[in-house]
């Protein structure tokens, strides 16, 4: 009954992700951010409105480049 223990785990790709999982949380990064601006804007903070916007919309840019390349994949097989 000899039995051997494996003390080295199997490396784990942590990189991977769904498409749909990136884009969530794009997605929600986005809409946290220009919660942040409006805020910031409204109560005369332009040092938080003005970067937590500008990462609003290269999070919003990001979420519309993956489902523009998803549709175009979809329509274009490779």
């Amino acid at each position: 009954m000899d039995f051997r223990f494996d003390f080295f785990p199997r490396p784990i790709d942590s990189d991977y992700q769904l498409d749909w999982e990136s884009i969530l949380i794009e997605l929600s990064l986005g809409i946290i951010c220009s919660v942040m601006a409006v805020y910031g804007w409204n109560t005369g903070m332009v040092i938080m409105a003005y970067p937590s916007g500008l990462v609003a919309l290269m999070c919003f840019g990001l979420v519309a480049y993956s489902l523009i390349t998803f549709i175009t994949g979809k329509v274009r097989p490779k």
